[in-house]
């Protein structure tokens, strides 16, 4: 096995800053004695193409230099190919996107210094690995996700934040922007949902699975979530006045959400999804397709780069 690192760049991630940065990027990490090759991605998935080719040809330690995107898609290859068991494969990360909730749930330095710094300490976690099977112009697809999936309201905002990130718009209030768009024109949708065999029904805003407690660039609808307990943490909201909606922002960041009389809370590792219409799906911030959908998950499928002060926090637990 290839023991040098094989790293992914995203040159649009950032809104260019991956590209402009990686000069920088580069010094660093050969002050910090890394030993590696990279390649840069030129179109929508090609992200998942190089993994799989790095790992055919022996790699077992990749960097994904970009957004949740790009680790979304470097999951994805790592998960799709055959020759080794995904949890053999180290992977590191090197955010320079707008949402890197990755990075916020796992405390990774959010300099270039002190993040490669990280990688080469090799402090690692083994995490869960989200499944998620939906369908897209009638046929039906899956797809894997490391942090968390939204249904419903959340990945209609994702959609549009998406849509505006494809015309090369970029900035912090962004999500925002889309979020109070969204708001505009969504309707509610009644949810059959099963959760390890336990069917109920709902009239329901939005659905947040988390395996890691950030998501939508540093919302916490999932605070409680634990990333390698084998299951998903499951955020409700119920039919909800959009009035209601913009009051409580500030609580989807603070994680005090859950107290709301609106939501409900579960937790389970299989899960399935229909609805009264099609209803939208997100994961890992990356906008699939539509219900029906089937959610599984994989214990401590991946081995992830940490900082070191949660290496040691779940050291100690």
């Amino acid at each position: 096995m290839n023991s040098n690192w094989f790293i992914i760049v995203n040159p649009r991630a950032g809104g260019g800053k991956a590209k402009k940065d990686w000069p920088s990027i580069e010094a660093t990490l050969q002050k910090h004695s890394i030993r590696y090759r990279h390649a840069f991605t030129d179109h929508k998935y090609h992200a998942v193409e190089l993994t799989v080719k790095a790992v055919n040809k022996g790699y077992t330690n990749i960097i994904a230099v970009g957004g949740d995107g790009t680790l979304n898609e470097v999951v994805n290859g790592i998960f799709i190919q055959k020759k080794l068991n995904p949890s053999d494969i180290t992977l590191g990360v090197i955010a320079v996107g707008t949402g890197n909730d990755c990075f916020r749930m796992y405390g990774i330095p959010s300099t270039y210094e002190d993040c490669i710094k990280a990688i080469a300490d090799r402090h690692t976690f083994k995490q869960d690995v989200g499944m998620v099977e939906y369908y897209e112009s009638m046929v039906q697809n899956h797809r894997y996700f490391a942090n968390a999936a939204g249904i419903g309201f959340d990945a209609e905002v994702a959609l549009r934040s998406n849509r505006l990130k494809e015309r090369g718009r970029r900035g912090s209030l962004l999500y925002f922007i889309s979020l109070l768009k969204a708001l505009v024109a969504y309707r509610h949708s009644t949810t059959a949902i099963t959760i390890d065999g336990r069917t109920f029904e709902e009239k329901t805003f939005s659905i947040t699975l988390g395996i890691g407690k950030y998501n939508g660039a540093g919302m916490m609808q999932v605070p409680n979530a634990i990333a390698n307990d084998g299951l998903y943490d499951i955020t409700l909201i119920r039919k909800i006045g959009k009035l209601e909606v913009i009051r409580n922002i500030p609580r989807l960041f603070n994680g005090s959400i859950l107290s709301h009389p609106r939501i409900q809370t579960y937790r389970g590792s299989a899960i399935e999804i229909t609805s009264n219409r099609p209803i939208k799906l997100e994961a890992d911030g990356e906008s699939l397709g539509e219900s029906p959908f089937r959610f599984t998950i994989m214990h401590e499928a991946i081995t992830i780069i940490v900082g070191s002060n949660y290496a040691a926090s779940t050291a100690s637990n």
